[in-house]
């Protein structure tokens, strides 16, 4: 048996770089505050969230704009292919992300 490495895929190789927006800069902390590491991977999160929410918008919208006549199958489908990949990313990942922390909180120290 051949172990090959399993490689992450971000939502921005699903969506394509125009579609997502900049999460690698966090957001500035209020002045007085220093940011922590926790804060800046769950504001990154929730903007990860809202490009999964943005797509299936997109789709949706696409999905109208056909029952109209105003654009082509091949979009809808395409559109809500991409929309598809993304919630199932963000599913699996918040489910990780969810047995991690339990698995932390029930380490013994």
């Amino acid at each position: 048996m051949v172990n090959l490495p399993i490689m992450p895929i971000t939502l921005a190789q699903v969506e394509g770089p125009a579609a997502t927006p900049a999460v690698s800069a966090a957001a500035p902390a209020a002045p007085g505050k220093s940011e922590s590491i926790f804060d800046q991977v769950l504001g990154r999160a929730v903007d990860a969230l809202d490009s999964v929410s943005q797509t299936e918008m997109n789709a949706n919208r696409l999905i109208d704009d056909y029952i109209a006549g105003k654009v082509e199958l091949s979009d809808v489908m395409i559109a809500t292919s991409k929309m598809t990949i993304a919630v199932q990313l963000a599913v699996t990942t918040i489910t990780n992300a969810v047995s991690t922390f339990k698995e932390i909180t029930q380490m013994q120290i």
